[in-house]
């Protein structure tokens, strides 16, 4: 039964995307990096390829639970799955130095991750399919490292690069992209475009020298792991590998991250992991139908595990949320034996499909990307306590766009200060500007997933014209920032002002002795 269904799915996708056998192409997905969250907006795409009859091959972390006839995974090797991984114990509040400790810290997991990947047997098999049957592209997670570019180098087809968040600072050279400071809120950053001169100071700071680094300790380290895996190969320096990328695909949405520039290599795909609604469980199908006052839904996302939170916290969360009329359904992975008699909890939740219920009134989250898009999509105000990574950038946004509350980490052992957020959450002004972003962020001219399809297929068919590249990746950077005509410019004036002023006090003294 179960390999029917795969048959007829496969049949559906070749169906309403119009599939002619010769126009399938072969596919390899490389994702090194082992976070769910991350995986999760992978699959779908790489699914979706698949359902339109093309040839997948995937290497992740993450197989496939039911993959069609012309889906085929690999499995890399080396790295912990990040699932309910992180301690809340530790965690205090967000200062400047945090940026950079966050850098260092994801430095050090992308060169754990890209020694993984090329120490997998997985790379040598795909090396042997692609000399038997060559892929047509490579599509791989632009991260915390781009050693797995090399691939595609080897292979010598085009490559794609996916995001799960917004851009990182050193993504913007590549492309040739502006990544102004000014407006444009660094991956690390804790603001909204909307920045005070202070926060603008630190935003540029923190953009100008993550990227340095970047370079410094990343790229270095991806050459050498290159080096080391094919010793024999001269593979240019990764830094000129990924300035051919053909296509960035990046999680985000103007109507939530904000408008900025974009080329065409860069499409956003914002919300593309959200599918149709399903059915849900039973016993969750009836408590939120039996909630008629409005249930407060409350998740930390599938790798911060939600009860290493401190007793005191803990404690303050419950206290707020016993006083209020809602029942509160939380995702907890242990049992909770003092929780109110309002409070329930499971330790998953079908967290897209419960946040579309129409009893849900507000999302309590630490602002992960996947749970405020699926929120952004469902309409439902959303109180935020961000924690680590792009959870600051996002909170901001909701804030900026007025249908979210940041919530601190540091200050919820105060019940009164919690049930504040909570409050200002279920203030009908969020209700409404929640409804009418929902509306701006569902009204495209075609879903997510079939844009990001069509963007991966023009690559395969048009793409060694490089049509969508944009030349300013190609400049210097003094070239990019037009200080070498600056300079000709203040060379010029001088030129003239220097004589003008000499001649002008030697004529002077000249009257003056006369």
């Amino acid at each position: 039964m179960k390999h029917q269904r795969s048959w007829f799915t496969l049949l559906v996708g070749l169906l309403a995307f119009g599939w002619r056998p010769s126009d399938a192409y072969r596919v390899l997905g490389l994702f090194p990096h082992p976070g769910l969250s991350h995986f999760k907006v992978f699959h779908p795409i790489m699914r979706g390829l698949a359902e339109a009859g093309h040839h997948v091959t995937v290497v992740s972390y993450f197989p496939d639970n039911e993959p069609l006839p012309n889906y085929q995974d690999f499995r890399f090797e080396g790295q912990d799955i990040l699932t309910n991984a992180f301690s809340l114990q530790d965690f205090t509040g967000r200062t400047l130095w945090d940026n950079f400790k966050e850098f260092f810290e994801l430095s050090a997991w992308g060169a754990h991750s890209c020694k993984a990947a090329l120490s997998s047997a997985a790379i040598d098999e795909v090396l042997r399919i692609h000399r038997a049957t060559p892929y047509d592209l490579v599509v791989m997670e632009m991260f915390a490292t781009d050693c797995l570019a090399g691939m595609a180098w080897l292979m010598r087809v085009p490559f794609v690069g996916l995001s799960s968040c917004a851009l990182m600072p050193w993504h913007y050279d590549r492309v040739g992209l502006p990544d102004t400071p000014a407006y444009i809120p660094s991956e690390f950053s804790s603001f909204s475009e909307a920045m005070s001169l202070a926060e603008r100071a630190e935003n540029w700071l923190v953009t100008k020298l993550t990227k340095l680094a970047y370079s410094i300790i990343v790229e270095s380290n991806d050459n050498r792991a290159l080096n080391e895996k094919f010793p024999h190969t001269a593979i240019p320096d990764v830094r000129q590998i990924v300035r051919n990328v053909s296509l960035i695909l990046v999680n985000q949405h103007y109507t939530l991250s904000g408008a900025r520039p974009l080329v065409p290599v860069v499409v956003e795909v914002g919300g593309v992991h959200i599918g149709s609604p399903r059915p849900l469980p039973k016993a969750l199908q009836a408590f939120l139908d039996n909630s008629p006052d409005g249930v407060i839904v409350v998740s930390f996302g599938s790798v911060l595990k939600a009860a290493t939170l401190p007793d005191r916290k803990r404690q303050a969360m419950l206290e707020a949320f016993k006083g209020t009329n809602m029942k509160v359904l939380w995702k907890w992975e242990t049992e909770m034996d003092d929780r109110p008699g309002n409070v329930f909890t499971q330790k998953w939740l079908p967290q897209r499909d419960v946040l579309a219920h129409r009893n849900v009134r507000l999302f309590v989250s630490h602002g992960g990307l996947l749970g405020v898009s699926e929120a952004v999509h469902c309409g439902v105000p959303i109180v935020a306590m961000p924690i680590y990574g792009d959870q600051f950038l996002n909170t901001a946004a909701l804030v900026n766009r007025g249908l979210g509350v940041r919530m601190e980490y540091a200050r919820i052992d105060d019940n009164s200060y919690v049930k504040r957020c909570i409050d200002e959450g279920l203030n009908g002004e969020k209700l409404v500007r929640a409804r009418a972003v929902s509306k701006a962020y569902r009204h495209r001219p075609q879903t997510p997933l079939a844009l990001a399809l069509w963007s991966l297929e023009n690559v395969i068919a048009h793409g060694g014209m490089q049509l969508e590249r944009s030349y300013g990746a190609d400049l210097p950077w003094f070239v990019y920032h037009s200080l070498d005509v600056m300079g000709i410019f203040v060379t010029t004036l001088l030129a003239i002002i220097v004589p003008s002023v000499w001649w002008f006090c030697k004529t002077c003294k000249t009257q003056q002795i006369s």
